[in-house]
């Protein structure tokens, strides 16, 4: 999914969208230009894209029959995959993850078809946030190159400035090691936004294989990565996969 993420402006962002019922609560927009994001990528470096979508959903039946729309992204120029499914804690939220090879693909994507598909949504939600990440690191797998899981997690981390080294090492050496010999893991990405705000998105087989491995995994590695003092904040999300919104890489 790539909705119409052209049309927003973090600068004034209600002069764009006015939701008829108030957003899902947890829901905090920080709408960006995906577009001119991706431009100002384009200049600096040559990384996968990680697209991630959040929309606060006044229609799910009509969304998720939206959402099927975007298998015509197969067979585009740099698309890598797209996955997706509703927000465990707050139902009405809806986060959709895409990959692209570079930005220029990202670019010629959002300049062309993207419109299109785009109209299948309309008036299915009633508010939208876009974020794209540079791919960092991978751990074990792609997420796009494994199937059967059901759960995504995903952990927006803001770093202090000063910790910043150490917390990528920390993520290389120690979190990903332990995830990759976790029983259920699936794939995931270690990506950046902003100098100091990174995502961590894993999937695994089930909700009962995360919490396993938050249960018996975590405290041990977070003694490890010295995870304490490199945090400023942490958000966390669990989203149930819907397999029919699943899109196939471009071969």
């Amino acid at each position: 999914m790539a909705v119409a993420a052209r049309n927003l402006e973090a600068s004034n962002p209600s002069q764009h969208l006015q939701p008829r019922n108030p957003p899902c609560p947890g829901f905090t927009p920080a709408r960006v230009n995906s577009t001119r994001i991706a431009r100002s990528l384009m200049r600096r470096v040559n990384h996968v894209l990680l697209k991630w979508i959040r929309c606060a959903v006044c229609d799910p039946a009509a969304f998720g029959r939206g959402q099927r729309a975007w298998a015509d992204l197969r067979g585009f120029a740099g698309f890598l995959g797209q996955r997706g499914g509703w927000d465990r804690t707050n139902p009405g939220v809806a986060h959709v993850f895409g990959l692209w090879a570079d930005p220029a693909s990202y670019e010629a994507f959002m300049s062309g078809p993207h419109d299109l598909l785009a109209r299948h949504q309309a008036g299915t939600f009633t508010d939208i946030d876009v974020q794209l990440y540079e791919t960092r690191q991978t751990i074990g797998h792609l997420p796009e190159q494994v199937t059967g899981q059901q759960i995504l997690r995903v952990a927006r981390c803001e770093v202090s400035p000063e910790r910043v080294t150490h917390f990528t090492n920390a993520q290389a050496s120690v979190w990903n090691p332990g995830m990759i010999r976790a029983p259920g893991f699936r794939g995931g990405i270690f990506a950046q936004r902003e100098p100091n705000e990174f995502l961590v998105v894993t999937q695994w087989e089930t909700a009962d294989a995360h919490d396993e491995y938050r249960r018996e995994r975590v405290p041990g590695l977070r003694e490890r990565a010295k995870m304490i003092r490199d945090m400023q904040s942490i958000i966390g999300h669990q989203i149930a996969l819907q397999t029919t919104w699943y899109v196939a890489r471009t071969t």
